[in-house]
Formats: C-alpha cells, structure tokens, sequence
C-alpha cells in the first residue's frame, strides 16, 4: 500500500486534470523546473513512466495477500486487520476511480469482511470510524444503493451516539461517510462540530514573541488546521492527515465554508519541498488538493496576465488547461526598475477569472541601525538578563536574574544568562539558531555538543513540560543552536556567557532559519552592550 496508494493517487489526479502521464513529465517533476531537472533528477522521466508498472506489481501483490475471510494483515501470513483491510479497500475503489481494472471479487470479499468485523469495533471508535469510511466510499462509487445495510447502519449509530468522544480525523471521516449514506443533516451537524475545535491563525504574519515587530497585513490568508503535533501514539492523531481528512469533509459537505482556504494554506504551508512528511500524508494531501481544484474550478484555468513593476510591463504571460501542473516562473526584476523607496509590483489581470497565486522575494543591503526583528513563520526574541549573587543566612549565595536593558553596563567577570524563545507557527524540522555574541562577551560553557533542551512555554506562563533536545555548537563569534524538530508553539532555550573584554559592543540578532526551506527564517532584535573593568 506504501507504493501502490501514492501511484494510484498520481494517476487518479492526472485523470481528473485530463492530463496523460506523458504530458505531466514535459511539465514538472518533482517541483523542479525542467531547465534543471535533468541534472538533480535524472531518472525522473524513468520513474513517471513506471507509474503503470507500480500500481499492476502492488495489484497483483494485493491479491496475493488477501486472506481467505477476505481480509488482510500486516503481513501475509497471520490474521486479517481491521484498520489494513479498511485501508486496502480504499486504495482499491481509488484505484477503480482512476480507470484502473479491479478484480470485483477481492473487493466483494473486502467488504463482507469489514461488514461482518464492525460490530467487534463498537469500543474503539477510531478503527469503526475508519472501517465505515472505506465501505462508505465503496458503496458510494459502485453500488450507487441508498440503502445501507444493518451492520454499516448499527456502526453509524454508534459513531454518531459517541461522536464527542471522536477526533478531529475520525469525526472528518465520520462526516464523509454521513454524506455518502445521505444523511445529510448529520454531515452537517459533524461539520458544525469539527468547526468548533478548530485551531485558527488569523495573524500568521504577526508574532508574540517580536511584540511591536509588525502589524498585520490583511492581505495575508490565515490559517487553520486540526491534529497533534505529529508527534503520537495513534495515527488518527496526526496533524496533515487529520487536516486534509477534514478538508475533503469541508468540500464534500459545505464547500462555500469559511475555512476552506485557511486550512488549504496551512496544508501547502506544511509541505517541505515537494512533498510533505511521508509518501502516505504526500498522497492523501494531493487527493484532497485535487478535491480543492474541481471544487474551485481550476482544472481549467485560461487567463492572461501582465507583471508589472513601477508601471513597466516585466512580463506577459498566457495560461490555459494545458499548463495545469506547470512549475511556477521566477521573473528577475532588472536593477534598473528598482527605485529607492517604495516599488510598486502589480499583476494586472487581462483575461480569465481563475485566481493567480504568486509570491514576491527581495534582497537589500540596509544601513538601519539598530537592526530590527523579522520573521516568516517562525520569530524570534533574545533577552539577557545580569547573574548577581546575594549572601543570605539560611541558603548561601542565592543568584538573582536582573534584566539587562539596551545600553546598561556590566562588569568583567559578571555572568549573563541569554534566553531564547522562539515562536513555530507550524511544526519544523531541523532548525538552525546562530546567537551572534557582542564582542566582549564568551560562553562560559567551554565544550560543544553538552546537553541543553528548548521548553515549550504555556500561554498564561510558565512550562509545559515538553522539551526537545538541542544540539549546541560554540563558535568564536556566536552559538549555534540544531533542533532536529520543533512543534508548534512557543518554546525557549538558555545559556550563559561571561562578560571579558571592556568597550562598547553590537550583539547582531539571533539569525534563524528552517535548514533546508530556507524562506522560513527569522532575525531577532540588535541589542547594545557595554563592558567596563
């Protein structure tokens, strides 16, 4: 199912784009546009040709594992599964979607097995939900029967008897098998629930650890999903899938919905590169984005369009049907169209009604002094706070943390404690933080690779408790700080440095950065030092 899902979504998605594989390849891979696919994909063309290929090898191999009960199991050999059988169902009817021949018997053997297995589910609702989710579809695309039998029947009304005590993943997939039953008025009322516990960003410009920082833009399309933080012990409990399962619920049941395009941003906010965390999120987020497109009405996008930069054209652009999976275009903007000051970039639209997305990078050289935070979806903020020690009579020397302010003035020798919090607007993987330390100030730690962990904070103060490791690195002109993964929220992270040299001293900003998607990055504030004898 690893291989076969993501080939028979591929195939389905390029079906419903009116698009042969052949045509896909001439267009994108990979997200790479085909100017420099060559060179970093080589095998690219080879592997979309083998499309076919894959999904006849993970047919056979489907039925070659089928049980007699008409089940499957985590391997072939062993007892059939509930939550395998349910999944392989579903690739199937997928599969049959797309044009793809199925054998009818291995999946009429399918769903006698699930039918039968429902009522031992009762108590776990996830599993139920998900058996009744395959059949729903199933019945939905073959059947075409408005009558649903008493085990399906027994299953929903027990689903919807305990649907407070569901998740947002399973109450989505209760939601779509409401609708493909035809009861609709439950569907609704299960979209109206999943509303209730969404989490919304409607300010994913404006930070709170970079107070005064920005202010909103109302251009910017918020964001809103459902989910862990990727880090669980039940898959429903994952924030992608959790999140595209409710965003096929929302298009299916109430497309016109409000949170339709705040959830759809945060999905492709989440991909890292071209894919997202794995080949089974990957597949399900491209099914509910296809979803996305024939509800909008982008599958057949013709427009015209001018780019144009202080009133001169840059560009003009033709788009049709064709170009659906074309890689996006970067138009460098020539020196001399730069004016200092304002600059005007406008997209004027000259034929079509399809929307145009685009996205705008600029690099300069600033003389603005101090330098000021910044971020894109993650922020930062550094604070230093003086170590000075007091003699008491019952606890020794006790070591008080005073804050210390742009400009004041420390000792040689004074100890300061720099913290670190950090705001993640979504859940990052390997993030890097270089902490650019004034010149007169050294790490009192002598060794890298020590332990040192970043806390997550809670809204009203203090810990949560969750921690993650960090990996530290102590450079002659700063520290940098590797976390491997950081979940949404606000987390904060420690050290200490020893104030040496005396003079007056610039700490440039903290510099941070998502690794390997590089536009995700942030620089904190520039703060003053200075260091006397």
């Amino acid at each position: 199912m690893s291989r076969f899902l993501p080939a028979v979504i591929t195939a389905k998605t390029l079906r419903d784009l009116g698009l042969k594989p052949e045509a896909a390849m001439d267009k994108i891979f990979g997200g790479i546009e085909q100017g420099t696919a060559a060179a970093t994909h080589p095998k690219g063309r080879r592997d979309l040709k083998e499309l076919d290929a894959i999904t006849r090898q993970g047919l056979e191999r489907l039925y070659d594992f089928q049980h007699g009960d008409g089940g499957w199991g985590w391997w072939k050999p062993g007892d059939s599964d509930h939550f395998m059988t349910a999944y392989v169902l579903w690739g199937l009817t997928l599969a049959r979607q797309a044009g793809i021949d199925v054998k009818s018997d291995a999946m009429t053997r399918a769903v006698s097995y699930l039918d039968k297995e429902l009522v031992e589910e009762e108590s776990s609702y996830d599993a139920q939900a998900w058996m009744l989710h395959a059949l729903a579809v199933y019945h939905n695309a073959f059947t075409r029967s408005a009558a649903i039998n008493k085990f399906e029947e027994t299953a929903f009304r027990n689903l919807w008897t305990n649907r407070d005590k569901l998740n947002a993943y399973t109450r989505a997939l209760l939601a779509l098998s409401a609708h493909n039953y035809g009861y609709r008025e439950q569907a609704k009322t299960l979209i109206e629930n999943l509303q209730n516990g969404v989490k919304i960003d409607s300010q994913p410009d404006v930070s709170i650890v970079q107070r005064g920082a920005q202010t909103s833009d109302p251009s910017v399309i918020g964001t809103a999903h459902w989910g862990q933080d990727g880090v669980y012990w039940r898959w429903s409990d994952g924030g992608v899938e959790a999140t595209a399962f409710v965003l096929r619920a929302l298009l299916s049941i109430d497309p016109q919905n409000k949170l339709v395009e705040p959830v759809t941003n945060w999905l492709i906010k989440n991909r890292r590169g071209s894919q997202w965390s794995n080949t089974r999120d990957t597949a399900i987020v491209v099914l509910t984005l296809n979803d996305y497109l024939r509800t909008s009405g982008e599958l057949q996008p013709v427009m015209a369009y001018d780019l144009m930069v202080n009133g001169t054209v840059v560009t003009s652009k033709k788009i049709t049907a064709e170009d659906a999976l074309s890689a996006p275009t970067k138009f460098a903007i020539s020196r001399e169209l730069v004016r200092d000051g304002a600059n005007e970039i406008s997209i004027v639209r000259k034929t079509g009604t399809g929307p145009l997305y685009f996205s705008a990078q600029a690099e300069f050289f600033s003389l603005e002094e101090p330098l000021k935070p910044a971020g894109n979806e993650i922020f930062v903020r550094r604070e230093y706070f003086k170590m000075v020690n007091h003699p008491t009579l019952l606890k020794g020397v006790v070591s008080e943390r005073l804050p210390l302010k742009e400009g004041e003035t420390v000792k040689s020798g004074d100890r300061i404690e720099v913290v670190l919090t950090v705001e993640a607007k979504n859940d990052y993987e390997y993030l890097l933080f270089e902490d650019l330390k004034p010149g007169g100030l050294e790490a009192v730690q002598l060794r890298s690779g020590d332990n040192v962990y970043v806390r997550e904070l809670k809204t009203g103060g203090g810990f949560t408790g969750r921690t993650r490791w960090v990996y530290q690195e102590l450079r002659d002109r700063k520290v940098a700080l590797f976390i491997d993964r950081l979940p949404e929220g606000i987390w904060q992270v420690s050290y200490e440095m020893r104030a040496e040299a005396p003079g007056a001293f610039h700490a440039l900003p903290v510099m941070g950065h998502a690794m390997y998607v590089p536009e995700i990055r942030t620089n904190g504030a520039e703060t003053r030092v200075r260091v006397v004898d």
